[in-house]
């Protein structure tokens, strides 16, 4: 028999860990779920994923021939047919909605993007139909399955969905399959819900009576069941293109194109119209969807299909108006046959007219940067000395950094531009390491890091080093939120930056009076500047090159601080005050070097790629006057491509002698 032990303040005192480990058990123990998960995941990636790969190949297709034929249809013809499928469905009032916000959506400069969006949900609720709908048949029948279902399902629809985006770039890889399968999981629980719902309220009497008259389970299923629960049915549909269409922003984080990705860039750009023009195009093509579609869910729709619309237009018209409306349904026929035989007649031949070696001709290379719009100049750069070598280039892939590595080292990327040589190791070794991956040249010498506070505050109280922050009256100073501890702006969840601050909080003997705000960077700068120009003090992590400097240029507006020693945890944990200095001041943070990293069988099969990698650089000083460009209001991707045109001709000896160079590369190994 268990006996408790006398709990007297003896025995508290002299038994290890007294009181706390009475109270708080879980400082003592707690379960390695993480480790569990992760190892879990990297076995079924391991070994299963060729399995993952091959169930892409239904989807892409599927997203591949709707978006294209969304894509080929003229913008005046795609309204014309959205007027009469929502006139035909809905009624007058929704077609004239419809036509109305497809519009203002193309005066917005956003068509194509909203078309990308629309043939994401249509082929991700496609897939929810096929999947919800049947499984929602079989648990109505089946009570065993139903209660399997359950936690299943109540897991898909509570758990955030960030969370699945991680397995599934692990497993199916970026881009916009990625992004219909992430969707899926998040919008087919309440079709299931609902279309299980509707079969099961259908009445016990009714069931009885064709069972009565004869009826087979199959006829009572098809024949009465479900067409008295359609309307919960298609209820459950309208609920799945909703939550599809409120995924756009989640799953541009993966890389997926659309209008979610402009919300994202704009976030990152701090443009405010850019982030307003995709968000409120989403709303309007959101409520469009809605109101189509929830004329499905009423079972007392007032005339049938033959006597509304078009439709009913056609058939109870008169001759005149049938003819006319037979015209006007050739002449839209028409336009779509021109428009896609002037498509094929118009798209970009690769050509070899210079007469110079190509070694990249049909090469596709895939290429992809973070989420700060200012990385793209980098890229475009590489991407036209690749085009030069006959390479096709898409457009890259704007993504985290450590999906970028994973991507990398799955072969869904070929390449990226932006990996920080010393910051960005543990992405490097989490991607594959140099088994999978490896690191060209250097294009960007001396990349800074550090803490700059306003220079007014600075000089005021003479502050020039973070230990500073120790005392409880200079820390208040940078005090936002009203509890006493300066708010430092930090950097993401997931950014290396986010540990090294950490590590010097903690360093520097700073916990009791310095805390790191964090969240998306480029969200939090926004109320640092605003507070910054408003003349109140602010404290915040930086980088360059980077837009910050022109906005808030050092040395003008901010000052660096240098911090009291070096100390850096993990594999940076060994570098010196050498490693950390600039001109004589050490900031704390490695000064590091940005590369090009690449897929190593990549480079194996393009020595001429490799080779224009490791010869390419592209000066800091070149990439902050770029940025501040960007902060002038040069911010399109058109701006940009002509930004780095523009440095191209700058540099056009040096740029023209890497393109040689490596055109020679391909000459060498193919003579080996």
């Amino acid at each position: 028999m268990f006996i408790l032990p006398n709990l007297t303040s003896d025995f508290i005192a002299t038994n290890q860990g007294g009181l706390d480990a009475i109270l708080n058990p879980f400082e003592f123990y707690t379960l390695p779920l993480e480790d569990w998960i992760s190892k879990s995941v990297n076995y079924i990636v391991e070994n299963y994923r060729p399995l993952f790969q091959a169930i892409r190949i239904p989807i892409s297709f599927t997203l591949e021939s709707i978006q294209s034929f969304f894509l080929a249809i003229p913008p005046l013809i795609f309204l014309i047919l959205v007027g009469l499928l929502a006139w035909q469905i809905a009624g007058g009032k929704i077609a004239i909605y419809s036509v109305v916000a497809l519009s203002l959506i193309g005066f917005f400069g956003a068509w194509e993007e909203a078309i990308v969006s629309l043939s994401l949900v249509v082929t991700a609720v496609a897939f929810c139909m096929v999947v919800g709908i049947t499984l929602g048949i079989l648990s109505a029948s089946n009570q065993r399955l139903e209660k399997w279902l359950q936690p299943i399902l109540d897991a898909m629809q509570t758990l955030p969905s960030f969370v699945y985006l991680v397995p599934v770039v692990m497993l199916f890889g970026i881009g916009e399959v990625s992004g219909v399968i992430a969707t899926f999981i998040f919008a087919v629980p309440p079709l299931i819900r609902l279309t299980s719902l509707g079969i099961r309220q259908v009445s016990a009497e009714v069931v009885e009576a064709a069972t009565a008259f004869g009826s087979t389970p199959r006829q009572i299923l098809w024949e009465v069941q479900i067409p008295l629960a359609m309307p919960t049915i298609l209820t459950g549909v309208n609920q799945a293109i909703l939550l599809a269409l409120s995924m756009s922003v989640v799953t541009s984080m993966i890389a997926v194109k659309g209008l979610g990705l402009m919300v994202l860039q704009g976030l990152g750009q701090l443009n405010v119209g850019l982030a307003s023009v995709g968000g409120l195009s989403i709303v309007l093509i959101a409520v469009m969807l809605d109101r189509i579609t929830h004329v499905f869910g009423k079972s007392d729709s007032q005339l049938s299909w033959k006597e509304r619309g078009p439709v009913g237009f056609f058939l109870q018209g008169s001759k005149a108006k049938k003819f006319t409306l037979a015209i006007f349904a050739a002449t839209i026929i028409l336009a779509l046959l021109v428009a896609s035989i002037t498509k094929q007649q118009t798209s970009p031949v690769s050509t070899t007219s210079t007469g110079k070696l190509m070694p990249g001709k049909g090469v596709k290379v895939e290429s992809a940067h973070g989420t700060l719009q200012e990385e793209r100049f980098q890229t475009e750069i590489i991407n036209i000395g690749l085009r030069k070598l006959g390479y096709k280039t898409p457009e890259p892939r704007q993504i985290e950094y450590t999906t970028m590595h994973l991507a990398l080292g799955q072969g869904d990327l070929d390449y990226m531009g932006v990996h920080w040589e010393k910051g960005h190791k543990p992405f490097f070794e989490k991607g594959g390491g140099q088994q999978k991956l490896e690191k060209v040249g250097v294009l960007t010498p001396n990349l800074l890091q550090g803490y700059q506070i306003d220079k007014k505050t600075a000089d005021k109280y003479n502050i020039t080093n973070i230990g500073q922050l120790k005392d409880p009256k200079i820390a208040k100073l940078f005090d936002s939120d009203g509890d006493g501890k300066a708010n430092l702006t930090g950097c993401n969840s997931g950014w290396f930056c986010e540990f090294v601050i950490q590590h010097h909080i903690k360093a520097y003997g700073l916990e009791n009076t310095v805390e790191q705000d964090q969240g998306s960077y480029s969200a939090l700068i926004v109320d640092t500047i605003t507070r910054q120009k408003q003349g109140k003090p602010v404290l915040y992590y930086t980088w360059t090159p980077m837009w910050m400097s022109a906005v808030l240029k050092p040395g003008k507006d901010v000052t660096w601080l240098e911090v009291p020693f070096t100390s850096l945890p993990g594999h940076q944990k060994n570098w010196t005050e050498k490693d950390t200095s600039y001109n004589g001041k050490n900031l704390g943070f490695a000064i590091d070097n940005m590369q090009i990293v690449a897929n190593k069988e990549f480079l194996a099969d393009n020595p001429s790629a490799k080779r224009l990698f490791e010869l390419i650089q592209i000066p800091v000083d070149d990439i902050s006057a770029q940025n501040e460009r960007l902060q002038e209001g040069e911010n399109r991707v058109a701006d940009i491509r002509r930004h780095a045109k523009e440095w191209i001709k700058n540099n056009q000896e040096l740029f023209d002698g890497w393109v040689e160079e490596a055109r020679k590369a391909a000459t060498v190994s193919s003579s080996k």
